[in-house]
Formats: C-alpha cells, sequence, structure tokens
C-alpha cells in the first residue's frame, strides 16, 4: 500500500493532459452510465449461458458512479488530498486491489458554506472530540469563533452505570496496550472477568475487542481453557461475523436468546446472551442495542487504529503541517507513551517524531471509536445499561503526564457519572445494586 498526490499519479499514469472537467461534464450530460448498464444487463439477458458474478461492492451502475466519484476527486487540489493505491484490502484477497482519495483537508470546500452564511451549525451524536472536525473543515478559523455545545442525555443519570475497571478477580491489573494484551495471563484474567460479570448483568451483554484477529485470539484462548463453556452455562455465546452478509442472523440469534431467556432464575439456568464483537466492525456503527439486547457494554482495552496505517499516516502528516501547539516537556513524557503502545508496530516512526497535535488526532480516532461503541446501549428514555472500560489507562489522570487522560474525552453525560474501581469487588456490587434499582423502576413503569 502507498500514497501519492493527485499530480503524482495523474503523472505516474500518463493522464495529466487529459482534461478531466470535460471528461466528467460529458459522463453527466450523455447519460453514459445508464446507457452503457442498460446495453451490459440487456446483452446478459440475450447470452444467459455465461455465468456472470455479482460483486457485493452493488450494482454495475454504483462501480460506474464510483469511478466518477473519483475522477471528480482528483480535480481538488494537489495539497488537499492523497492518492491510496493498495494491492489488497488489509486481510484480504490479493485480487481485491483498490484505489481511493483521501480528503485530508475540506477547508476550500467547506469555506463556500461559511463564507456566505451567518452562523453555520454542525450537529451530531459522536462530534467529540471536535478538535479533529475543526482541523478538517476549517483550521484557519480562529478558535474563538467556534462554539461548542453539549446537552445532558435524554435519560436520568441513574440510568446508566459507566466505570473504568482496572483489575480484574485476582487482583491482576488490566493492561491491553499492544505489549501486554496477547499474554496468556492478561487473557486469563479477562475471562474471569466475564465469568464473574455475566452472573449479575442480566440478559445481553456486548463486549467489544479493538480487532477481529484480537477477538479470534481471545475466543480461542479461551476455548482452550474451557472459559467459553463456563460462560455458556450462563450466557449463550455468539461472535460478529466477518462477512456482512451475515451480521443479520448473528444479530436475530442474539436477539432470540435474550427473549427467551427474559424469565430465569437468577441461581440457575442460562440468563441471556453474550456478543462479542470489534470496534469499528459492522456491529460498532447503526445499530442500536437498546433494552435487553445491551444491558452491559464492555470496551476491552483503548483501540487504537494501526499507525501503520497509509491514510492514517498521512493525516497527521496533513495535521502536523497545520497545527502549531507544541510542547516540549509534554512531548517526551507522550512519546514513552506512545513507545509502549505500540512499539512493535511498522510505521510507526511517524507517531514518534510528530508533535502534541498529531498525537491528540491519534487519540481522538480511539476515543470516538469508544464512544460509538459504549452509545449503541442507550436509545430511548426508559433505556438503561451499565459500560465498563476495561483497562487501567482509562482510570489515568491528567495530572498523570506520562499519559493521556482517556476518561476526558468521553461525552459529557458519560463521564459525569464515571467510577473508577480499584478492585473487582466495587464493580460486582456497584453493577449488583444498579440492576437492582433499574429493574424495580420498570417495575413501577
Amino acid at each position: 500500500m502507498s500514497s501519492m498526490t493527485i499530480n503524482q499519479f495523474l503523472f505516474s499514469l500518463d493522464i495529466d493532459n487529459i482534461n478531466i472537467v470535460k471528461l466528467c461534464q460529458f459522463v453527466k450530460e450523455s447519460n453514459i452510465i445508464h446507457k452503457v448498464c442498460g446495453y451490459a444487463n440487456k446483452l446478459s439477458s440475450i447470452q444467459n449461458q455465461f455465468d456472470l458474478q455479482l460483486h457485493d461492492e452493488g450494482s454495475s451502475i454504483a462501480c460506474f458512479q464510483a469511478l466518477v466519484d473519483f475522477l471528480r476527486s482528483l480535480l481538488n487540489s494537489n495539497d488537499d488530498g492523497r492518492i491510496i493505491v493498495a494491492k489488497q484490502k488489509l486481510g484480504g484477497q490479493p485480487d481485491e486491489a483498490y484505489l481511493k482519495f483521501v480528503m485530508l483537508c475540506a477547508e476550500k470546500i467547506f469555506s463556500e458554506v461559511t463564507q456566505d452564511a451567518y452562523a453555520v451549525i454542525l450537529a451530531g451524536g459522536t462530534l467529540q472530540p471536535i478538535e479533529e472536525t475543526r482541523l478538517r473543515l476549517c483550521p484557519s478559523l480562529p478558535p474563538t469563533d467556534i462554539k461548542f455545545f453539549t446537552c445532558n442525555h435524554i435519560v436520568p443519570p441513574e440510568s446508566i452505570l459507566p466505570i473504568a475497571v482496572t483489575r480484574g478477580p485476582s487482583g491482576k491489573a488490566f493492561d491491553f496496550s499492544y505489549n501486554s494484551r496477547s499474554s496468556p495471563s492478561m487473557i486469563e484474567e479477562l475471562g474471569r472477568f466475564i465469568c464473574n460479570i455475566i452472573t449479575v448483568v442480566p440478559e445481553g451483554v456486548v463486549m467489544f475487542f479493538s480487532s477481529y484477529d484480537y477477538e479470534r485470539r481471545v475466543y480461542d484462548a479461551w476455548m482452550t481453557t474451557g472459559t467459553i463453556s463456563r460462560i455458556s452455562k450462563k450466557k449463550h455465546v455468539f461472535r460478529e461475523p466477518r462477512n456482512s452478509a451475515d451480521v443479520e442472523a448473528v444479530l436475530n440469534k442474539y436477539k432470540e436468546a435474550i427473549e427467551s431467556c427474559s424469565n430465569f432464575s437468577q441461581d440457575t439456568g442460562v440468563n441471556g446472551a453474550l456478543l462479542l464483537a470489534v470496534v469499528g466492525g459492522k456491529i460498532s456503527e447503526g445499530i442500536n442495542f437498546s433494552n435487553g439486547m445491551g444491558r452491559c457494554v464492555i470496551m476491552v482495552g483503548l483501540p487504537y487504529p494501526s499507525p501503520s496505517d497509509v491514510e492514517l499516516i498521512e493525516t497527521i502528516k496533513h495535521i502536523e503541517s497545520i497545527s502549531s501547539s507544541f510542547s516540549v516537556g509534554d512531548d517526551k513524557a507522550l512519546s514513552r507513551k506512545y513507545d509502549d503502545e505500540c512499539e512493535l508496530q511498522p510505521g510507526y516512526d511517524i507517531l514518534r517524531k510528530c508533535t502534541r497535535g498529531g498525537r491528540e488526532y491519534y487519540e481522538n480516532l480511539c476515543m470516538k471509536a469508544v464512544n460509538q461503541s459504549i452509545g449503541r446501549a442507550i436509545r430511548h428514555i426508559n433505556d438503561y445499561a451499565a459500560m465498563l472500560l476495561v483497562d487501567s489507562r482509562y482510570a489515568q489522570t491528567s495530572s498523570t503526564k506520562s499519559f493521556s487522560c482517556p476518561a476526558d474525552k468521553l461525552p459529557q453525560w458519560i463521564k459525569a457519572r464515571l467510577s473508577c474501581a480499584q478492585n473487582y469487588g466495587e464493580v460486582h456490587r456497584s453493577l449488583h445494586q444498579f440492576f437492582k434499582f433499574n429493574k424495580k423502576n420498570v417495575e413501577i413503569l
């Protein structure tokens, strides 16, 4: 996988002499996409002896439209974007090569809106942390001209229970940084933690891992040690599939398992289901786990993106070029933190060398993913859920200079209720009281 500027891409293909503006205009005015697709469909119906395979990405019209959109992206300023050239998708097959345009700065496009408006409102559920959005849309706009407003959630404070879980049942500190997360003792402690949690949490539990590979590694280890067997005595276990076509079927089975266990005895029998999911996967975005579908959301570690990702590296380079915040003392401390996080991963030099602006962006990507995942559980005013952030780093304070403070980047409605448990006993006791209280409230309603 590699990246290049727009001009480099055009010169490398020797197409810099083509007028792309006229080409895109011709495509629009001639309606050639629909004409070509119509001819292809007609031909395939006549020659139906050919076995034409349709790809998951969509119809032929969508493929042609993607090509036209890519051509239009080449009209952007040379410094505003990068072309990613990949011989295969991450974890995909060798024949899954692709081209992708990455917009690094949309200021010129966004300024067409801001320069003619008295005010522009950006509204969303997961805008926090907001700094990345500012750098991508309006980096030259003074921060004093931007007003950030956040309001309380519709649910009452007692309907959520966010806890930073620092230690497991045996007292071992949870550390899911890159160098520690795959150790057998850490995975075993996580298994003990889950086995205890499911005895007190009713209905559905959704557990998020940082990647498919790590989820598979943990699941395989739990299968070997018998942890999955112990979990299955209390919760049906489901796993997020890699194939998008299988997601709906898994979710339906997960929901059915929870509904079938709605009238259970706390002491005997299965009391719900456990879904092992992946941050940034098919389940973490766009799917709601309201009511019994998500009485508890567990976030394992801090899901930092791979520092070897070309798109990430190019974005950080761009942010570094426009960011002026730099502090020598803090950067030395932060460098130790990042060295520990992904020391062995290739392409990590960019994060070691960049200043606070680039590192802040890297942190924000991680916490946006966390916020999107844990927010899946609360979907209406009478909903309630526990949110367990399993890693000792969630309990770090901003006064600890060698680490950032992830909790500061949580939404205000969660951060205001966040507690840091120093031992597992505190977690178990809080969960028991929380579900006992909310169960009574639901019965009253």
